[in-house]
């Protein structure tokens, strides 16, 4: 009896174990299939977050006003793959982005192609706090020097009341303001982990149509940058090759991809459809947010509205083990996480890529007058 029933149990346990083994196979092969080439531990990682979620109900991402009623979508879907949605924001920081405008945009959108009344709504913006005093000081007699009449507006990151004398003593149009951060979360004062530019930037766009934004290290060090900003926008408008028309520009090379800074926890948020794009420095390299100009348009307050709420969220802006010292393996800037982050930079590379799959398309030439 024994001997006629082993036959059969040794068929049925062969199958188990062999649709088993097809099972695992086939896991593994989608789970690395576009991460052959990384270090395995993030290439998983990634992989995990980059997956497709499908939302079985479209309530699921959505956030209603107290306010107003409306409904509004919380959960970024990548743009390249509709399917592919991220993790939903909280509904919590619906009161700050209808505060902020970026919902429901007030005032006209600019027109791109009209460069005498861009140039001259265009204002200068930067932030400082003491320890960057005299590189701020540096930026802001730099913009001065060529558009002495220009609006220069200069948010206090805890400056002391005495270094705000000087600078207004020194600069008779600069407008300072303190970056307020009551409203926001507490953490939004942590200025290292740079959540106060998306957020300074977007008050600053409630009142200004054009912005051109500076980091208190970098100085213009060659004359008419406003005309030729202008004169290039205006002509890669009118000749654009984008379904929609990019009006955030950045301007130098930070000289790796986006994978090498990729904390692959950002891709909860902010899925993506091509790791490979990442790594590409032909197409995917990261720009660096030091100097970034942009006009209020649709798509500006679009993207806006997820990079704001990325800086609000305690883990998007700052995911785990985020710093920004960088180690690259074996030098390779492209290919191979450097286990740092780029924080403000990291997550508006990404939204951008996302949309365009180029680099090239929201990178201005004018980088050489800085």
């Amino acid at each position: 009896m024994k001997r006629t029933m082993r036959g059969p149990f040794m068929f049925i346990l062969g199958v188990i174990f062999s649709g088993f083994l097809f099972s695992m196979i086939y896991l593994k092969d989608n789970r690395i299939r576009d991460y052959q080439n990384s270090e395995a531990i993030i290439e998983t990682r990634v992989q995990r977050s980059s997956r497709v979620e499908l939302v079985k109900s479209v309530d699921k991402c959505d956030c209603v006003s107290e306010k107003s009623g409306k409904t509004y979508n919380f959960c970024y879907k990548d743009p390249q793959n509709a399917n592919s949605v991220g993790k939903k924001f909280s509904c919590d920081h619906l009161p700050i982005l209808e505060k902020l405008n970026i919902l429901e945009p007030s005032g006209s959108f600019v027109d791109l192609t009209d460069i005498a009344e861009n140039s001259k709504n265009l204002i200068f913006a930067s932030a400082a706090s003491d320890d960057h005093f005299q590189n701020e000081v540096g930026t802001i007699s730099a913009i001065y020097k060529y558009y002495p009449d220009a609006k220069f507006i200069l948010y206090s990151l805890g400056l002391q009341a005495a270094n705000i004398s000087k600078l207004k003593s020194m600069f008779k149009n600069l407008e300072v303001r303190v970056f307020n951060t009551i409203g926001y979360p507490d953490y939004t004062n942590h200025w290292m982990e740079y959540r106060f530019k998306p957020l300074l930037l977007a008050e600053l766009l409630k009142e200004h149509p054009n912005i051109w934004w500076m980091d208190a290290h970098l100085s213009v060090k060659k004359p008419n940058m406003v005309e030729l900003m202008m004169k290039e926008v205006a002509e890669k408008t009118k000749k654009s090759e984008t379904k929609v028309t990019v009006s955030i520009y950045f301007f130098i090379y930070s000289s790796h991809s986006n994978f090498a800074t990729l904390n692959t926890a950002l891709l909860d948020y902010f899925p993506t459809n091509s790791i490979g794009l990442l790594k590409d420095p032909n197409l995917g390299s990261q720009m660096g947010a030091n100097t970034i100009y942009m006009a209020r348009t649709q798509y500006t307050m679009e993207t806006f509205k997820w990079w704001v709420l990325c800086a609000l969220d305690y883990t998007c802006m700052k995911p785990p083990g985020a710093q920004v010292s960088c180690r690259f393996p074996n030098n390779d800037r492209n290919t191979q996480f450097a286990h740092c982050f780029r924080f403000d930079q990291s997550v508006l590379n990404l939204l951008m890529l996302n949309d365009f799959q180029d680099h090239h398309k929201y990178w201005s030439s004018l980088g050489h007058l800085f």
